[in-house]
């Protein structure tokens, strides 16, 4: 089972959290990744549903943190490799002065609403999301900022959205539309709304029938996206710029010129960053030939 959440809260003592939160996490056997912030916890970790219930007791009982707004996904492996816990200014980096738990925010409608919502041609629909994540699927109608780093969207919803009109806004989970919704209250957007749990919980609630999504979703960690059933499309991901891409190669490689110039997304790489990828894939698949799961590139 897979169990990804975030809250705003306000958190302390970070060194000593994240030190008892990983004793909990590996006596639990979870694997993933938390990020814990002085404005809150943002996670998503894998293993048997026992163990994560286990640790959500845990996160209100020992820390306080009993407000999270979860997305659970059945998952036939779990897409990690190993347990990380780390401590950043922000749980989703945009602007750390921007704390939802403190401010006025967006307001959640959740996916049978949102359903509705949506088809309102008045209603702006826009996806918060970074620009590869767009690409590989979104709802029908959304406007695309084309941002290569959420922080971007802080000037792009003010410079492209008319405050006066209603904004239906969606990511992945919820997170990123918590603080671009703490943002554009505070910047004179009247009537802000969001997804509820983010694109997977509407996967998870509307059928595929009467769906108003298009495409896959992309997700961060081993299964790259997924589709309208939360189940592993198999999309490979660029080794060098790490966007989800088709037809590469088996070992994901970019198409690289003799100057290291790729082919499909245009960036330049060094020489030694070229070959620190090659050698990268190589260890990946003699892992492979073994039998065994290798630690590839960090999404």
């Amino acid at each position: 089972m897979l169990l990804s959440a975030y809250q705003f809260i306000d958190l302390d003592a970070l060194p000593l959290k994240q030190a008892e939160m990983r004793v909990q996490a590996k006596r639990l056997g979870l694997i993933g990744t938390v990020l814990i912030a002085p404005e809150g916890i943002n996670f998503s970790l894998g293993g048997p549903k026992e163990a994560l219930d286990g640790w959500l007791d845990y996160l209100a009982k020992a820390h306080g943190i009993d407000d999270l707004m979860v997305n659970w996904q059945p998952v036939d492996t779990v897409p990690f490799l190993r347990l990380r816990i780390r401590i950043r200014p922000e749980i989703i980096t945009f602007d750390p002065d921007v704390l939802p738990h403190a401010q006025e925010t967006a307001e959640h409608v959740d996916p049978k609403r949102w359903h509705e919502l949506i088809q309102d041609p008045n209603v702006q629909l826009v996806d918060t999301r970074n620009r590869n994540e767009c690409e590989v699927g979104s709802f029908v109608g959304a406007q695309d900022p084309a941002i290569e780093k959420f922080s971007e969207f802080r000037d792009w919803s003010i410079s492209s959205l008319d405050p006066n009109r209603p904004v239906a806004m969606f990511c992945t989970g919820g997170v990123r539309c918590e603080k671009a919704g703490a943002y554009m209250k505070s910047h004179g957007f009247k009537t802000v709304y969001q997804l509820e749990g983010g694109i997977l919980n509407y996967l998870r609630s509307i059928d595929a029938d009467e769906s108003l999504w298009s495409g896959e979703c992309f997700v961060f960690d081993d299964r790259i996206s997924v589709d309208h059933h939360l189940k592993p499309t198999d999309k490979g991901i660029c080794a060098g710029c790490r966007n989800p891409v088709d037809g590469l190669d088996e070992g994901n490689l970019p198409p690289w010129d003799e100057a290291g110039c790729c082919g499909i997304c245009a960036q330049t790489f060094p020489p030694e960053k070229i070959a620190g990828i090659r050698e990268r894939i190589r260890q990946m698949a003699l892992a492979r030939e073994r039998g065994e799961r290798h630690l590839g590139p960090k999404l």
